[in-house]
């Protein structure tokens, strides 16, 4: 099949960003020569706290072209990008590609194999401390590993998430907008071709440098088009949230005409344009009466939460009217957590 269609804006900003020259490609402890595929470690060295070996995947086409990272795993828990990831590296094939592709397994090894949600041993939220330190705490040292080795390598980014393993999520995307027309278009195409049909309009990361805190902010504020997707939720493995991802990375990279794939570009997208986290007043047990995809009116209860003996002592309620895009779905909760995180539809095409 042919490679996807690009506007001239976007053709543009593709060709400004495509690397100068064709040499090895490294990160980490990983170097691939063109026409290579090579696997191995980015390691994170001992700190305050121990330190980590981060798995990567680097192919590096044949011919030259634009350098797509991958990121997989900043929550151990989420495990459909992981295996997504796995998936796309068998398939990848450097005689055949153009460009190369950074694949990040998993960010976050100590939360992947200690099946936590959210937070790091360290109690930080790994996709909140970017761009991260190097002389900071496991979190910190892992952003700034990924946005020095990774992202500082990487033309074009896509961070893969889904619900954490509380979460019942529906797929959904981000199309982050910076205020850069050229960026912005980039990124608004990218997340179109990846094929995700609800699109969060993000205007609100922060703008220095220095403190980034998400990743994909972290690439768009160096210049990089980055787009956040996800797809499934509650520790499953499911093949319907593991494909989807799959054939939406395949999409946007024939549109970056970097391989030849078929395109599951969304054509009538559902745009959000007003999003918020609701956040949990009370420590307690969560009994939610919403699910995902659920329509909700303004002030209609979510769930209600309990002491641990079964009397309600909190009713948590919409903020506006919207789908619920994704619910904790699991009991206990502590006050200040996620609870449930609410889109409202807009009507038409936003503008940046």
């Amino acid at each position: 099949m042919r490679p996807i269609g690009l506007p001239l804006v976007l053709s543009a900003a593709l060709a400004s960003a495509a690397p100068a020259e064709h040499v090895p490609l490294r990160v980490g402890d990983v170097e691939a020569r063109p026409g290579e595929k090579a696997s191995g470690y980015l390691t994170v060295p001992d700190g305050a706290d121990p330190g980590t070996r981060i798995p990567v995947t680097v192919v590096h086409g044949t011919r030259p072209g634009l350098v797509l990272a991958l990121i997989a795993g900043t929550h151990g828990y989420e495990y459909p990008p992981i295996l997504a990831l796995q998936r796309l590296r068998a398939r990848f094939d450097p005689a055949v590609l153009s460009g190369s592709v950074i694949l990040v397994h998993f960010a976050n090894p100590t939360t992947f194999y200690g099946r936590r949600i959210y937070t790091s041993p360290d109690g930080k939220n790994l996709n909140r401390v970017y761009p991260g330190s190097a002389a900071g705490t496991i979190s910190e040292r892992i952003a700034h590993a990924i946005t020095t080795e990774v992202i500082g390598r990487a033309t074009h980014v896509v961070d893969v998430h889904c619900g954490d393993g509380n979460e019942s999520l529906r797929p959904y995307a981000y199309w982050q907008v910076t205020g850069d027309p050229a960026m912005d278009e980039a990124g608004k195409q990218m997340v179109l071709a990846f094929g995700l049909d609800h699109i969060v309009v993000d205007r609100e990361r922060p703008i220095d440098p220095g403190r980034t805190v998400y990743t994909s902010n972290t690439a768009l504020r160096r210049g990089k088009p980055a787009i956040t997707v996800e797809s499934g939720g509650l520790g499953s493995t499911d093949e319907a949230s593991v494909r989807r991802l799959e054939e939406g990375v395949l999409s946007l990279m024939a549109q970056l005409r970097m391989l030849e794939a078929p395109s599951v570009r969304v054509e009538k997208p559902l745009w959000i344009d007003r999003a918020q986290v609701v956040t949990s007043p009370a420590t307690g047990v969560w009994h939610p009466i919403v699910d995902q995809k659920d329509n909700v009116a303004t002030g209609a209860l979510l769930g209600r939460i309990t002491d641990p003996f079964g009397s309600v002592t909190q009713e948590v309620r919409a903020p506006f009217a919207g789908e619920v895009l994704y619910v904790v779905a699991t009991p206990p909760v502590s006050e200040g957590e996620p609870l449930a995180f609410v889109g409202h539809v807009t009507e038409g095409e936003p503008q940046p």
